[in-house]
């Protein structure tokens, strides 16, 4: 299967069917890296492969090629009908989507989701704080919390027109691995360490190879450092990013408390609206959200112990 979007493609079965997407910011190249990585780990101990087809995609090509999150449009928010169908060419980012579309929908998965799985790359501008976002499904948020990082409900289903909520619509089962601060070795290893956890909890690859071993223990580790099951509490929403003006020294899962002034925008004062865990600040030109805000529910699932 060739299309400009794959960086290659491993297939020993039919199912199930794994797609790695990296890069669908372009300012995040640890994504790519982690690909390119495990790539050459899988190809070096081909006997560690039982079953599937693993297909390792980048996301947006051309803000890749610039460094930028996006040239036109975030193509993490134009998952919808509306723009797949749009017949006009003249934003980049809708060219990618189209194509992207038709490859993990039509060509991979051919519009049978039972046996599809999706994982997301991402980085991010604050420092610290692995964390999985699962998709809206009961499979997508079992899967998250075997990560043994924290992992936060309800975060996906409120951005509009991210692939994570699109794909778990349709039934694929799917989680983003956010994997550490942009462009640094933390966040390639990591996400590295993602990839191979994921592909050996579905049987894709040996549990028992020493590597996924070492991917878990390390997951392990960056996930003791932080709370484990969290839902999204609020989310602040930009209309225009020039405008607004994160305070220094957030990070997240930093404690917040209710009315403590975390940023400005239009020359006002933004106060958190509740108590919770700091999330994604905004440390960066481009994006659509100045920061969330999660907290820690309690409940059936559990960390392994190390």
């Amino acid at each position: 299967m060739k299309d400009r979007h794959i960086i290659e493609s491993i297939e020993k079965t039919s199912m199930p069917k794994v797609i790695i997407l990296g890069g669908m910011h372009g300012n995040e190249s640890s994504g790519i890296e982690a690909i390119e990585h495990t790539l050459q780990l899988l190809k070096k101990n081909q006997q560690v492969i039982k079953k599937g087809s693993i297909y390792f995609l980048k996301g947006n090509i051309a803000a890749l090629q610039k460094g930028e999150r996006f040239l036109d449009k975030d193509l993490n928010r134009l998952w919808k009908k509306s723009y797949i169908l749009d017949e006009k060419n003249n934003i980049s980012e809708i060219r990618e989507l189209k194509e992207l579309h038709h490859l993990i929908v039509e060509k991979i998965c051919q519009n049978n989701f039972e046996d599809c799985y999706f994982m997301d790359l991402h980085t991010f501008s604050a420092q610290s704080g692995i964390f999985c976002i699962p998709s809206g499904n009961k499979k997508s948020l079992d899967l998250a919390a075997s990560f043994q990082i924290p992992f936060i409900e309800k975060l996906a289903e409120s951005l509009p027109g991210t692939a994570i909520t699109y794909l778990g619509n349709q039934g694929v089962t799917g989680v983003v691995l956010e994997g550490g601060t942009h462009q640094t070795q933390q966040a390639t290893e990591n996400l590295s360490a993602g990839i191979l956890h994921m592909l050996a909890t579905i049987g894709v690859i040996d549990s028992n190879w020493n590597e996924v071993q070492k991917a878990q223990v390390r997951l392990q580790n960056e996930g003791k450092k932080y709370p484990y099951h969290l839902e999204l509490s609020y989310r602040h929403q930009l209309e225009n990013s020039s405008v607004f003006k994160m305070k220094e020294g957030y990070y997240n899962f930093k404690r917040i408390e209710q009315n403590e002034i975390l940023a400005q925008e239009k020359n006002k004062n933004v106060s958190s609206p509740t108590n919770g865990f700091m999330l994604m600040p905004l440390y960066q030109k481009k994006g659509s959200d100045g920061f969330f805000i999660v907290k820690e529910i309690k409940d059936i699932y559990t960390k392994e112990k190390s």
